[in-house]
This record gives structure tokens, sequence and C-alpha cells, in this order.
């Protein structure tokens, strides 16, 4: 059996099932922070602050040592390479996904998911019941969570309070199970702040028969929601109780097990909900809908509409809301495919997806060639003379696209997808920037509580000026303030203002700001392609320039290469959102895209390097000016508030 890892409970490893000892709490506490990113290089200062808080002794990085060589006598049980290794400017650990509990967990949560979105609830089940079972308490028990630990801990435990929702969901779409309703009260007992549950609650009692349990349950909610954060049920709880008091007959309607629909007789409705919280970007849904109704488009090609922009800008969420406001004008259904060019594994091919969308249409497994292009012949005969919305999220490129256009001119494709489909004919393209502050704020305040952001106006305004005024981690944030109420808007924008725990601070469940920006770092790292790979160095080297902005000569330096393929380099970067073009020879990286930068400079380039990098470009002489902003780097203001050590510290040190 080997070793076995094990977060989901007090963390241990197992050695052909027996446990090894592991030592101390520190030592201990070393090891979860090391499994906490596994295959990652966890920088040293970010271990010292893990085992002994913001005050580290003297002899922090010794007794580090220590502990990482006494780990690696109880790990080295068999021939093979070390598990712990030392690389700059930390140490990673070596652990497969199958060996460690919470990667096997993420994985079955996932295709529980997956199963659900594609209407197969026994095969959700499965999934998250042999995922949940993994879980032997809360994550890494024993160990302190030090403000290091803690956001990733919690993240843990959140994401396995929503795979229990989504195993409740499974269960409930099955039907016929007597345990469920007392499973249901337990879990809102224990967790009474969570209105999905609740609502879930209050279905199951409703189609057992007991329409008054079903309300009695909503007025507990209600009672419960009051008490904690003092607000009252959202706008999706008011809805099923006004349902069940008017005895709604779609309340009984059970969830099929699996999508059959019949082609030409039933309308396939397979759109994800739409967002629950939106906020904004009005001037753009009221693009995508005038472009997206039948006629609007003039001659006989049917309307294509792109939406484009960086990972965490809303473009999915845009899209659904686009798409749910026009189901009445597409009588003949709306199908949709996440094609996975934004998720980080494996991008969807066309044969793939035109699988799906057939399957949609009514197809059976064994009605579908294995034949790539007898689908996509297949696809337009049955699209034709049909008023179709046809939704293709996260795109990665007009290759993956092109085969799933139906050409019938009633019928119409919205497209998402980080990079600007230049080669596609006829498409209408619209592009996502950051919100504009006053929205950055609006949202968090939906997302959190209004009365939170009236009392904290400035840290609301610091808080969304440190998520990019995007979305995605808005709503990160947002997220994670209304489900700990005992934080303050200073505190956790005092929090996000350390640039060592602010990608960590924004990861909620499933969703991460730090995993958005790898779907398309790593594939740049990973890719055969010369000028993707002098890409990914640029990136990372940028984030050791402090610089508001800056130009190919910079590229130029920092790659030492010439201008060509230094511009070629920053093309790659502006084709996939890691950098922005702002004029004529200018980009600037910034935020959190610069803080993730940063990181991965500290991890790959070692301390000579980068000080002889920051050298050479010091010697193009650009210091300053309202144009040409500080090159070298400098503590921020935060920096200097809170006396942290900025992020490349011994290079500071050097120039000094």
């Amino acid at each position: 059996m080997g070793l076995e890892f094990g977060l989901l409970g007090p963390t241990q490893v197992l050695h052909d099932g027996s446990d090894l000892c592991l030592g101390p709490l520190k030592q201990r506490t070393l090891l979860t922070a090391l499994l906490l990113q596994p295959n990652r290089v966890v920088p040293l200062h970010r271990l010292a602050a893990a085992l002994w808080d913001d005050t580290p002794p003297p002899s922090a990085t010794a007794n580090l040592r220590t502990y990482v060589n006494r780990l690696r006598k109880r790990l080295h049980l068999s021939p093979g390479p070390e598990r712990i290794v030392a690389r700059r400017p930390g140490y990673l650990i070596r652990v497969r996904p199958d060996e460690l509990d919470a990667s096997v967990f993420t994985e079955k949560q996932r295709l529980g998911r997956e199963a659900l979105r594609n209407g197969d609830p026994a095969a959700a089940e499965a999934a998250l019941t042999a995922g949940l079972a993994l879980w032997r308490g809360a994550a890494a028990e024993e160990i302190p969570r030090t403000p290091e630990l803690a956001p990733r801990l919690e993240a843990l435990d959140e994401q396995r309070c929503s795979a229990v929702e989504d195993l409740m969901r499974a269960r409930l779409m099955l039907g016929s199970d007597p345990g469920l309703i007392g499973d249901l009260r337990r879990l809102v007992a224990d967790t009474p702040v969570r209105e999905s549950m609740w609502g879930l609650l209050m279905l199951a009692l409703y189609r057992a028969g007991s329409p008054a349990a079903a309300l009695e349950t909503y007025q507990a909610a209600r009672r419960a929601l009051r008490e904690h954060l003092g607000i009252e049920p959202g706008a999706e709880l008011v809805r099923l109780q006004q349902g069940i008091l008017h005895r709604d007959p779609r309340l009984l309607e059970q969830e099929p097990p699996t999508v059959r629909l019949t082609p030409g007789r039933t309308a396939p409705r397979l759109l994800p909900a739409a967002p629950a919280t939106f906020v904004g970007r009005t001037a753009e849904l009221h693009v995508l809908e005038q472009a997206l109704r039948p006629g609007a488009h003039p001659g006989a090609h049917p309307a294509v509409v792109a939406v484009h922009g960086s990972g965490g800008s809303g473009k999915s969420a845009l899209a659904l809301k686009a798409a749910a406001s026009l189901t009445e004008h597409y009588p003949d259904g709306q199908l949709y495919v996440d094609l996975g060019g934004g998720s980080g594994s494996r991008p969807r091919s066309p044969a793939d997806a035109l699988g799906r969308l057939l399957r949609g249409l009514g197809l059976t497994a064994e009605e579908i060639s294995a034949d790539p292009e007898e689908r996509a012949y297949r696809f337009r005969e049955l699209t034709e003379r049909r008023r179709l919305l046809v939704v293709l999220d996260n795109a990665v490129d007009e290759a993956q696209v092109r085969p799933l256009l139906t050409p019938w001119p009633e019928s119409a494709t919205l497209i998402t997808s980080r990079m600007r489909g230049s080669a596609l004919d006829g498409v209408r393209h619209v592009g996502l920037g950051p919100l504009p502050p006053p929205e950055a704020v609006e949202l968090l305040a939906a997302l959190c509580g209004p009365e939170r952001v009236r009392a904290e106006p400035e840290a609301a305004e610091q808080i969304a000026r440190l998520c990019d005024h995007q979305p995605l981690p808005l709503w990160i944030a947002g997220t994670r303030l209304f489900t700990r109420r005992e934080w303050s808007l200073s505190a956790f924008a005092r929090l996000l203002g350390d640039e060592h725990h602010r990608l960590d601070t924004l990861r909620c469940g499933d969703r991460s700001v730090r995993a958005s920006i790898e779907a398309d770092y790593l594939p740049l790292c990973a890719s055969d392609s010369p000028t993707d790979r002098r890409a990914a160095a640029l990136f990372r080297r940028l984030g050791l320039v402090r610089a508001g902005e800056f130009h190919a000569a910079v590229a130029s330096t920092l790659l030492a290469c010439d201008t060509t393929a230094a511009t070629a380099a920053l093309g790659r970067l502006a084709d996939t959102r890691l950098i922005d073009p702002i004029g004529a020879d200018r980009y600037q990286l910034t935020g959190l895209l610069r803080v993730y930068a940063a990181e991965q400079a500290e991890a790959a380039e070692n301390t000579e390097t980068r000080l002889c990098l920051l050298r050479r470009v010091r010697s193009l002489g650009v210091r300053g000016g309202p144009n040409h902003p500080h090159i070298l780097p400098g503590p921020t203001a935060d920096e200097r508030e809170s006396g942290r050590r900025p992020l490349v510290p011994r290079i500071r040190s050097a120039w000094r």
C-alpha cells in the first residue's frame, strides 16, 4: 500500500495501513503546511509563520531544518527518492494525488458535481458518499490555526460542507429516502446559517406530504438567520416558501435521473442556474440581450457573440444571466457545455463537446458516432430549423469552437473565453474589465451584508481595491466575510493587505484566485512552444519588478533576448490576460497577478539570478516620473505600515 497522507481529520501518515508516529506538534504542523500545498515549494518564511505565527524565534531556520530531517527519516521507509525536498526558497513534499486524502476527496466532489449537472443523481450520490467517507473530523483538527494555515484549512472545511449539500440534493432527486429528513434536520442544527440546507429540508418535507412542517421549517430558518446573522431569509428561500403556500405542483416534480430528450418533441433546458448575486455589467448585459435576440443579426447567418475577459472577470455569470433572460425567445431550447478552458484541467475536445450537445438534443450514447465529422454533421442536422441558444462556456480557442457553431439563422451561440477569438467570422465581441469601484463595493455588500459595508465604508473600498475590483475575488471575499461574522471588514482588509497571505485568503471551497491564474500560467510553462515558455519566464520575472507599467525593452532585459522575441512573449501574455496592454509598446502587471508572479519568481529563480535581473533593469534608467513609476523594488505602503518583510527581502537588502 505504501504511504497514505491524511489531512481530513487529525494529520496522519499511514504506512501499509498502520499509523506512523510523526513526532511533536511542531513537526506535525510542518508536515501539514507542506501537505496543504503538495508538490509545490513552500518558502521558509511561510513555514516559519505556520509554526510560530508572527513571532518566530531567532533559531527558526535551524529548527525547521531539524524538523525536516526528522520527518524525512520517518517517511523514508522504502527505496525511492526523498519525500521532502529542499528547493529554493524553501521545501516541497512529493505526494501523488491518490496518496493524499484531500486530493482524492476533491476529485470525488468534482465527479459528483459533474454527475449532478448531467442529471445523474445516482452517480453523484455514489461519488460524494465515497468522498465524504474520507473525513475523520475537521481538517487537520489538532493543528493550531495560525494566520498562515487558517485560510487553507477553513477552505477544506467549507469544501466539505458544500459536498454535503450536493449529496443531500442528489438524495432528494432520487426520492424514496426515509432517512433524508432526519439527516437534514441534524445538518441544519449543526449549520443553522446555511440557507440552502434549510431549503432542502423544506422541499423534502413538502414532498413527503408535510406542507405544514415545511412552513414551520421556514419560520425556524428565519429565526436562526435573525439570531445568528441579523438578516432575513434570501430570495430563494422566500420563493420556496411562497411555492409551498400556493402548493406549486412544480415542487413535486422529481428531476430525471438521466437526461433523455426526444429530438423535435421536447425542448432541452440545459443551462446552469443564473448567478444568485449579480451586480453591475448593465451595459454589457444589454448588449448581449440585444445582439442575441432572433432577427437582430442581418442576413442569413446566426448570431454569434463572444464575451472575453481575464480569469475571474465574471464572464460565465454574465453569459448565464443573459441566456436566462432570453429563454422565451428560443422556444426550441438552450444547450450548454463547459469547454474547460479556465479550470486548469484538460480542455474538452470538439468531439467530446459535440457528444454532450447531441445528448442534450436527445440522442442516446449508442446513437452517437465515434467519428468527429459524423458528430458534427449530426449536430447540424438536428439543429436545422430550430430556434436554439447554445452557450459554449470557457472556450480555449477558435479551433475548439468552430465545429460547435450551428448554421441555422434562427439559432444563436454565446461564447465565453479568456482570449479574443479573432479568427471567427461574424462574431460580436464584448470585452470585460474590472468592475467600477462603486459596483465592486456594491457586490461586496450584496454578499457579506450592506450593514457591514455601511459601518466600515473605507475598509470595504480597500477590500475591493485589493481584489482588483474583479468579481471572482470579490465573491470569495464577500462569501468568507458572510460565513465569518466575527471578522470585521478592517481586519479582513489587513489580512488581504499582507501579500504573503492575499492569495491564500482569496480561496473558498473549490473557488480560488490562485487556481484561476494558474489555469493561464501553467499551460505556458508546460508548452512545447519556445515563445510560450519564454512568456512564462517573463511573467514570473515581472513579479520582481514593482512597476506600474513597462515596455518591451524591460521584457527584453528580463529575458536576455532581442526585442522581437520579447515582443512575441509579451503578445502571448496579453493574449492569455496575464498582462494588460495600456498603450503603444506599454503594458502593466498589477494587483493579484503581480503577487502570484512574485511567488513564482521566488520559487523558480535563485537569489543571484534575481539580483542580476534587477541590476539589468536598473541599467535602463527607468527611475521615476508620472509615466515611469519606480521600477526598483521598494516596500509597499502596507509593508511599511505593518513592518512585514517584502516578497523579495534578500534582494532588497542587497540593494541597500
